[in-house]
């Protein structure tokens, strides 16, 4: 079971962080702030390379909840011909870097906070565009209480995430249905396991689940060979499904007939006997990972330790301790 106190929204803090100044120092204490807040704020750091705006500043934008553009002035601006100078006059421009990571965070469709510094010319670059209505401030060392109260009047989720995870709140989650068979009409044990949709106003779409990889517990542990394909979602006819906000959905994990209690089945949407078929057929401990993908949520994973018995009702599937994945 998750525990949702323990879940902490994902802030990126987009400012200026110019040498010899207290642009830094105020960052920090805006990051302190929100912590305090209950979220988990990140401050961008500018990067000099493509792979570090990749590892870093794109992935942390993609992986946020919350954007917080903080614009402090830079050099001032006065019209020289038919372009603009750095020099001193009435209004100076702002961070560069920062607007760019602006764009990306409209682009990703990112719940936005503006404040600009005052003497930044208005509504320069992007902001123009995303009619943001910046907040003006003055005093840097008032703007951590400043942004604070802001996100307080929008109601700013802390225990929101754009992420799915997989749970079980009990080991012998299951349901016993009566299927057909080349034998008739027959007991079938389903074992179930939840994805938990932990944002609190956004539906994850298309998802489908998969078991990506199947382990043997012995000394050293051996991977079974496999074919993966689509999971079923438990009561359900479709291969993908919809998960709606602070919601779960299980979906079919494996299941055991009554009478062979060591022959596991995966319930899949192929017509092929090479796919979805894992070679588990006999008592023993296994471990099994799952993952569910979505048109708008990056990828889910969870790994499972399954207790397989030779009698049925003594087989447990639970989620595997913390810790690096085998």
């Amino acid at each position: 079971m998750i525990d949702t106190t323990a879940i902490r929204a994902r802030i990126f803090i987009s400012c200026g962080q110019t040498k010899d100044s207290d642009e830094l120092a105020t960052a920090k204490k805006i990051r302190e702030r929100l912590y305090d807040l209950g979220f988990d704020p990140y401050i961008a750091v500018e990067e000099q390379t493509l792979s570090g705006l990749k590892e870093n500043i794109f992935r942390q934008l993609r992986d946020s909840e919350y954007f917080v553009f903080v614009d402090f002035a830079r050099e001032r601006l006065v019209p020289r011909g038919r372009r603009l100078i750095w020099a001193p006059g009435l209004q100076q421009r702002g961070s560069l870097f920062s607007h760019q990571e602006l764009a990306v965070a409209s682009f990703l469709d990112l719940p936005l906070l503006a404040f600009q510094e005052k003497g930044v010319k208005h509504d320069d670059g992007i902001l123009r565009f995303l009619q943001a209505n910046a907040t003006q401030f003055g005093d840097r060392s008032l703007l951590p209480n400043l942004i604070a109260e802001e996100i307080n009047r929008r109601g700013w989720n802390p225990r929101s995430r754009s992420e799915l995870v997989l749970e079980r709140n009990d080991v012998k989650e299951y349901a016993d249905h009566k299927v057909q068979t080349l034998d008739g009409i027959e007991p079938r044990r389903f074992y179930y396991i939840k994805v938990h949709n932990l944002h609190h106003r956004k539906t994850a779409t298309n998802c489908y689940a998969y078991l990506e990889k199947a382990l043997k517990l012995s000394d050293p542990p051996v991977e079974l060979p496999f074919n993966s394909v689509e999971l079923k979602w438990s009561g359900y006819t479709l291969p993908n499904g919809h998960i709606l906000p602070d919601a779960s959905r299980p979906f079919d994990a494996f299941a055991l007939l009554h009478r062979l209690p060591t022959d596991l089945g995966l319930v899949t949407f192929s017509d092929s006997l090479a796919f979805g078929h894992v070679p588990i057929n006999a008592a023993g401990d296994y471990e099994l990972h799952y993952a569910i993908v979505s048109d708008n949520f990056p990828i889910a994973r969870g790994a499972f330790v399954l207790s397989l018995a030779a009698v049925l009702n003594r087989t447990t599937l639970r989620p595997k301790a913390a810790g690096p994945m085998t």
